[in-house]
């Protein structure tokens, strides 16, 4: 069983890529930023007894910083080559920034092509990225758009793709002629085609793209942005079926976005007062005390969050017997937040059934059992359980980030004063 603890660390929520076939650590240029996930998950319970936790021991002061889902990426404009059933009527757009030296880039080419077609209101618009570790990297991107400025650039990058064998070894002058040999096979002007490579007549351009995938931070190729949202490759895997798995969770968190918050939740919360919260699931309901003292900050948090009606109508998306029961986004995807996160103060232990914890993105779980004191010092226990413990015996298991309408429904989420 893989199990993974989560830590957000960042201002700006970005979904990790780390592409083991074009990773762009060598060139030092550009950070990938950690990915909180959706859930708690667990270490693996295989760890030899007495093995220390990595999880820090004394309790850190809790900070929430406010961030967006999306990344701050360059709209689509007149400069940028696009693709699509019809560009014009698309209402979904797919930002690439590859390197056609990249195998994952080439093998995806004709994936990304067919993925179009299937997607009539999906656009792709293509940005290079080429890596300082490809040699021929940099040529090829400027021979695409050679060719785009003769009105072939799709035809020259299917090319590309298609024939890196041909090309991908070759030294700087047979890997130049070669492209002319390509300009040709396309039927442009091949020596209006020659000397606009050797004049590096696109080469800022280029440059311009490449300077872009590394402020960005993005580590590296393919990467592709769904309406600002970065495809996560290394929870999803590069291929036709992660593709179709994301593009709905993507149009989900999209609509979320009306509902998040730009600034920080105010302090509702009185460290003098009891509350006691009941969550009406679709199995009943669980009711449990807030533990105001030990996560007066995370607590502050979800009080506000309850208060708003955030939780109202959000499903639990990961129950795992023994572990955890995970409910609290709205878009049901498991990746959704209020639009800030909240770290630290992580106090308490989940060590057994009936405790309340909190994810930073806003997510609140019910521990399930003993494996939950995994999650010790990496999420605050917020309260316990009074009422309603059976409840989570009853709860749909599912170990998976999933929108299955089976799945049980946090009906309302009410607090009351003592």
């Amino acid at each position: 069983m893989v199990k993974k603890l989560v830590t957000v660390v960042s201002s700006i929520l970005l979904v990790t890529l780390l592409l083991s076939a074009c990773g762009n650590t060598a060139t030092g240029e550009a950070t990938p930023t950690p990915t909180p996930t959706s859930q708690p998950t667990p270490k693996p319970t295989t760890a030899a007894a007495g093995t220390p936790d990595a999880s820090p021991t004394a309790v850190e002061p809790a900070t929430c910083e406010v961030y967006s889902l999306t990344i701050p990426v360059r709209p689509a404009d007149d400069t940028d080559y696009v693709k699509g059933v019809d560009p014009e009527a698309a209402t979904f757009t797919i930002i690439e920034y590859a390197d056609f030296q990249c195998p994952a880039c080439s093998a995806m080419a004709p994936v990304m092509s067919e993925f179009l077609k299937n997607h009539p209101d999906v656009r792709l618009v293509y940005r290079h990225f080429p890596l300082s570790f490809h040699a021929n990297a940099q040529l090829t991107a400027e021979a695409a758009e050679a060719a785009g400025a003769q009105g072939k650039f799709w035809e020259m990058h299917d090319l590309l793709f298609s024939r890196v064998s041909e090309w991908s070894e070759l030294e700087a002058d047979a890997a130049q002629a070669k492209m002319t040999d390509f300009a040709e096979e396309l039927g442009l002007d091949a020596e209006l085609f020659e000397r606009d490579l050797k004049a590096g007549t696109y080469r800022s351009k280029v440059e311009r793209q490449l300077m872009e995938a590394q402020q960005l931070g993005l580590p590296g190729t393919p990467t592709y942005i769904f309406e600002g949202l970065v495809y996560p490759s290394d929870q999803m895997g590069i291929s036709s079926q992660g593709l179709e798995a994301f593009l709905p969770l993507v149009r989900q968190l999209l609509a979320l976005q009306p509902r998040q918050y730009t600034e920080l939740p105010p302090v509702v919360l009185d460290t003098t007062k009891r509350y006691e919260v009941t969550v009406q699931t679709s199995k009943g309901d669980i009711v449990f005390d807030l533990d105001t003292t030990g996560a007066p900050t995370q607590v502050n948090n979800f009080l506000f969050l309850a208060q708003e009606g955030w939780y109202d109508g959000t499903k639990f998306f990961f129950v795992m017997d023994n572990f955890a029961a995970v409910t609290g986004d709205p878009s049901n995807t498991g990746s959704g937040s209020p639009g800030y996160y909240c770290i630290g103060e992580s106090v308490g232990s989940f060590s057994e059934a009936g405790l309340v914890g909190l994810v930073p993105n806003g997510q609140f779980f019910f521990s399930l059992g003993s494996d939950a004191a995994e999650l010790d010092g990496v999420y605050p226990v917020i309260g316990r359980i009074t009422q309603g413990l059976e409840v989570l015996d009853q709860l749909q298991r599912s170990d998976t980030v999933t929108s299955a309408a089976e799945l049980d429904v946090v009906e309302k989420v009410l607090v009351t004063e003592k």
